[in-house]
């Protein structure tokens, strides 16, 4: 059921499936199964998640990259194999070239991958899998307060710790969040599971979190 969408420098599939064919009312959902190699802790959880979704048969379409960043995946870097951080390598208004962030926006070929995914896709939510020292807690860019609070509200029946972090509290030029939620106007979410996650309470978080903001979003249209 997955299909090479893009590859990365040194060869390995970027792979997305499709889930549900709502039609034209239906939303449509796009879920990053990761694009920080060091930070895999929701992302062991896409595969399952993709076979529940088929199971749950939901009221939208949804598109799932499995791993947008193969190589520092494979490398446990937050980097990719050029040593060029994905999630700041975007063509949002606040992008600054660097040496972390590439010369120029969609300089990677992983980024230009998700890009073209965004572009055919034309999702009215997308999702993005993090972790971080301070998760697990979700993040938004964008109109999309409401949506991260309904993430938060269904991962914390049965983890207490999610929550709502508005401001990462500190700067994130050319990111992912910026070039979607800012610059396009499109809701997206930033799901910091904590570093180390517990491998049965990331899988739930994601069942229950998901399935909330499909529903959500369904309702909505």
């Amino acid at each position: 059921t997955w299909e090479r969408i893009g590859t990365s420098t040194q060869g390995r599939p970027i792979e997305a499936t499709t889930i549900g064919m709502g039609g034209t009312v239906a939303p449509r959902v796009l879920l990053v199964g990761g694009i920080h190699g060091d930070e895999p802790e929701g992302g062991r959880t896409i595969d399952a998640v993709e076979a529940y979704l088929r199971t749950l048969r939901p009221g939208a379409t949804v598109r799932i990259v499995r791993d947008a960043n193969p190589d520092g995946t494979a490398a446990r870097s937050r980097h990719s194999a050029t040593d060029i951080d994905l999630n700041r390598n975007w063509p949002a208004a606040n992008f600054r070239p660097g040496s972390s962030r590439g010369p120029a926006p969609l300089s990677e070929p992983e980024t230009r991958a998700l890009h073209d995914e965004l572009e055919r896709f034309g999702p009215d939510v997308v999702l993005v899998v993090h972790s971080s020292s301070r998760g697990p807690f979700v993040n938004y860019d964008g109109p999309a307060v409401e949506l991260a609070t309904v993430f938060a509200s269904a991962a914390a029946a049965s983890d207490t710790r999610w929550r709502v972090v508005p401001d990462m509290g500190y700067a994130t030029p050319g990111s992912l969040g910026s070039y979607v939620g800012i610059d396009r106007g499109v809701p997206i979410l930033t799901l910091e599971f904590d570093r180390g996650h517990e491998s049965d309470a990331a899988w739930i978080a994601m069942r229950d979190g998901v399935r909330a903001v499909i529903e959500h979003a369904q309702l909505a249209r």
